[in-house]
């Protein structure tokens, strides 16, 4: 009886309902095939990477499918087992998305095998070129073909590539180069990340009739801490691979591949072990310690004021998780984050933590993933794409900061890794910790109704006051006549900040020198032809470059609408408040944190570090500094334009305004050095601004609720955002219109549809943009309708996305 399998194609369209096919398991695969692993089969006309979901034998199958295809090979690479797949299958559901996104989402690309088809000529280049000369030499278009397929750059001619490159006369010339018998398309199957190994040596034996020389390699040996590299033992002992070559023809050594662990953490030094708790920080470790004995599926908030020990409190969570022998989760929203946390856990943990994020080289993703997969690691410490991380035993994940917006993915498969995380440890049986000093408004609601249990960290560890706020009215600072973007109070604090040789962060969430290249006759600012934004100056380039699609341009000398030459850079970003400080304070040593000074690998952990050593005194940053940062001798936190979140259209405007507010001012003051605030407002009035100087959040809380309820935005309902994208703006607009109509007609009466109207960033990489929000008390009501739709409309534009709990209206 021939064994049969459900295979899971890779990578398939998001609107291709089906996506599990059936194959037949040749006898020679059936040893090897298991759940979860990945395999190579044939898919039409093209040969696809899927995965195996489950293995039966073929008289389960009706009896008219009997052209069944063969599963070609199998990689012997394994990261899913049963209980990661429901857990991957419960994601599908809920964002209905198609189970190959998912898994495509969950398995990171670069760990997976690649199939691509290249294009070669025949016998050889030379010839080729010889032939094509003789037969055509006056055909301009496959002169140039020619030329491109035997040019030494790129070494790899792809099928895709070239046809990208040449277009549809380009195809019809490869076919006909192909008939010929000029060419070959051959595939390509070659895994996209490999282990790394080295010639190692092994001890055997030391025999009588070695040299006294001999002998003294094989002792040296022999004693080596494992493993013993060759080219490492060649130099230390000043010998040569020959000899030691030889020694292994004898019997007395083995030479052998041994696989090289490339670690990113070999740079990072532990600090501070585990700490003893405060009194109150015990309470709230003795009612953790309960909820992990016996969880209840319910998650717990942790709700603890800045410096009020939650990271503590985490570390002793995840070693209970280790003494009881399972595994454990920390995730924060930025990687800036984990370098500062990594240094606590690799202090309390050592060498059982593994870091997953997208500054990892793709040999160090594949070798902590492996480290993960086989136990060694059973701490994963990470960013949001973290949650897949494949961890046996899995029994605690923790979200710090768990209010960021950070933490949900805005392309692909819009997932919330906090979500993700409820999902997986309810099937599990495991336990989640939300951590924050301002939790999402969902989320302290969730807490004050029961439904999720609630602990508090009131004070700050040792009752450390919270440091005090100073608010600037900037329109009173322009009445004066002072147009700096430096107020007269912040430039009175760095003055005595930097006169105590103590430390400031100032919060300017705008990168870049100018946020616009303006001309000041036509008032017309240079924008992105490809986004409907405007270009960010930068300075150090100097180029005008769009934020969204990376577009960039010299900037221009005259205005291109009215040929003005009264043009030039508008508005305050980083780079230009960098310069600024350097002019107001002389010797001033400041660092400038964004991400145009992150790009490098372990950017963010080599500014902080260097901060923390007192290499600088100001550090200047986006949002990035705003959270997680612990420096003692920080004792100034300046906030710069605190009210530029305020009118954006997205109803957690204010709610984010108060979190980044509250978050920066908790920077300030986390040691016996006493800390200050001072931010500058345009709206001193907004109450997201007055609750954030009294540090009050139930006050923020509580009135905020209101208008949530009014609206009937979460807590009080659910909500989806279906986005429209094609390259034609009349079609995307009618596509949508169809859809939504038909949603209205077919749904119940509780739904709400606001739209369709263009999106606020109505065009994107060329594409135009329509969107429309949907209410409705239950979403997952309607999640079966919303499914058929998708499924019906989703090939008629370029894309259709469906957004579930979203959090981005742009």
């Amino acid at each position: 009886m021939l064994l049969c399998a459900d295979i899971l194609i890779e990578a398939l369209p998001a609107h291709v309902e089906q996506t599990v096919f059936t194959y037949s398991v040749p006898p020679a695969l059936a040893k090897e095939i298991k759940i979860g692993m990945e395999v190579i089969v044939p898919f039409g006309k093209q040969t696809r990477v899927g995965y195996l979901l489950r293995t039966y034998r073929k008289n389960e199958i009706p009896e008219n499918d009997f052209k069944i295809k063969a599963v070609q090979a199998v990689t012997g690479k394994q990261g899913m087992d049963e209980t990661y797949l429901k857990w991957l299958a419960y994601v599908s559901k809920y964002y209905l998305s198609s189970f190959s996104q998912v898994v495509t989402t969950a398995i990171p690309r670069r760990l997976s095998t690649r199939i691509r088809k290249l294009v070669q000529p025949l016998p050889n280049a030379a010839e080729f070129w010889a032939t094509l000369q003789q037969r055509h030499p006056d055909a301009t278009s496959m002169q140039e073909l020619g030329s491109y397929l035997i040019a030494n750059t790129p070494r790899w001619k792809t099928l895709r590539g070239t046809e990208r490159k040449f277009g549809a006369p380009g195809k019809k010339l490869l076919s006909y180069f192909q008939k010929q018998g000029w060419i070959e398309i051959v595939e390509e199957i070659k895994s996209q990340a490999s282990e790394k190994t080295q010639l190692s040596l092994e001890f055997i034996t030391l025999p009588d009739t070695a040299s006294a020389r001999q002998r003294e390699l094989l002792q040296a040996l022999r004693h080596a801490p494992k493993p013993v590299l060759l080219q490492d033992f060649v130099k230390q002992h000043n010998t040569t691979p020959n000899t030691l070559k030889r020694l292994a023809e004898a019997g007395a050594l083995q030479i052998q591949e041994t696989q090289i662990l490339r670690s990113p953490l070999e740079h990072v030094r532990g600090e501070k072990a585990l700490q003893a708790l405060t009194s109150l920080q015990q309470q709230v470790m003795a009612q953790v310690l309960q909820h992990l004995e016996h969880p209840t599926g319910q998650p717990i908030l942790l709700h603890g004021v800045t410096g009020s020990g939650k990271t503590e409190i985490y570390l002793h969570a995840l070693y209970q998780i280790l003494q009881r022998g399972d595994t454990g989760m920390f995730l924060v929203p930025e990687i800036g984050l984990t370098s500062q946390m990594l240094r606590r856990c690799r202090a309390v943990f050592g060498h059982q933590v593994a870091i997953l994020h997208s500054e990892l080289s793709t040999g160090e993703y594949l070798d902590e993933w492996q480290r993960i997969e086989k136990g060694e690691a059973r701490i994963v410490l990470g960013a949001r794409s973290a949650i897949f991380a494949p961890l046996p035993r899995l029994k605690l994940i923790i979200l710090d900061e768990e209010h960021e917006n950070a933490y949900k993915q805005d392309s692909g498969l819009r997932y919330d890794a906090r979500v993700l995380a409820l999902m997986r440890m309810r099937l599990t049986k495991g336990q989640v910790i939300f951590g924050s000093a301002t939790p999402r408004i969902e989320a302290y609601y969730q807490a004050q109704e029961k439904h999720w249990h609630y602990l508090s960290l009131p004070t700050r560890v040792h009752a450390r006051p919270m440091p005090p706020v100073v608010l600037v009215d900037m329109r009173q600072e322009q009445a004066r006549e002072n147009f700096s973007a430096v107020s007269h109070p912040l430039k009175r604090a760095l003055e005595e900040t930097l006169a105590r040789k103590e430390q400031a962060i100032l919060l300017l969430n705008r990168r870049g020198y100018s946020n616009s290249w303006l001309c000041r006759d036509c008032g017309e600012a240079v924008g992105c032809p490809l986004c409907s934004v405007g270009l960010t100056y930068h300075r150090h380039e100097h180029v005008l470059k769009c934020h969204y699609c990376d577009y960039r341009i010299a900037p221009p000398q005259h205005c291109p609408g009215c040929h003005s030459e009264k043009i030039q850079g508008f508005g305050l970003g980083t780079q230009k408040l960098e310069e600024l400080l350097q002019k107001l304070f002389k010797g001033c040593r400041t660092l400038r944190m964004d991400r145009d000074t992150t790009t490098e690998k372990n950017a963010h952990s080599h500014l902080l570090q260097r901060f923390g050593r007192g290499e600088a005194d100001i550090l200047i940053g986006t949002q990035m500094v705003a959270k997680g940062l612990d420096f003692p001798r920080v004792t100034l936190v300046g906030i710069l334009a605190a009210d530029m979140a305020l009118n954006l259209p997205d109803f957690r405007a204010a709610e984010r305004t108060f979190q980044l507010l509250t978050q920066a001012a908790g920077r300030a003051g986390r040691s016996d050095l006493e800390g200050r605030i001072v931010l500058q407002t345009y709206a001193p009035e907004h109450p997201a601004i007055q609750f954030a100087l009294k540090h009050d959040y139930e006050g923020f809380y509580n009135e905020e609720l209101l208008e949530r309820q009014d609206l009937h935005y979460p807590p009080f309902g659910s909500l989806a955002r279906l986005l429209f994208a094609h390259p034609q703006h009349d079609k995307t607009h009618a596509v949508a219109q169809r859809m939504i109509q038909e949603l209205v007609e077919r749904a119940d009466d509780d739904l709400w549809v606001l739209g369709p109207v263009d999106a606020p960033l109505e065009q994107l990489q060329s594409l135009y943009r329509v969107h429309a929000l949907i209410k409705h008390p239950e979403i997952k009501r309607i999640k079966p309708l919303l499914r058929t739709l998708l499924y019906k409309y989703g090939g008629q534009l370029q894309r259709i996305s469906l957004d579930i709990d979203p959090y981005s209206m742009l």
